[in-house]
């Protein structure tokens, strides 16, 4: 079965998640993705 694995490094701050889902690999991105949008969004 595949793994799935996330890294996400800015500065000091790293964020790492492995799951065997694609399904919840693929809403975690989705969700992490918005919530970026939305904060680039007020920002402008």
């Amino acid at each position: 079965m595949p793994q799935y694995v996330f890294k996400m490094k800015k500065g000091e701050l790293e964020i790492e998640f492995s799951s065997d889902d694609a399904e919840f690999v693929e809403q975690q991105l989705e969700k992490w993705r918005e919530e970026i949008l939305k904060k680039h969004v007020q920002q402008d």
